[in-house]
């Protein structure tokens, strides 16, 4: 027989919904454990070209 789940899935996405709308770490503690659910947090490290433009004077 197995065990029933910690979270139900109905409330991870509910968790998921609270944490993409405003962009905060949700956490929920069952029978001891920690569950955290976090909002995709974007990647910084990527690099950027900022080559400068050419002017062009008329």
């Amino acid at each position: 027989m197995t065990r029933s789940a910690l979270v139900k899935e109905s409330d991870l996405h509910r968790m998921a919904k609270i944490a993409k709308r405003d962009g905060v770490r949700v956490e929920v503690e069952v029978n001891g454990m920690t569950i955290r659910v976090s909002p995709d947090i974007p990647d910084n490290h990527k690099t950027i070209d900022v080559a400068p433009k050419k002017l062009v004077i008329l």
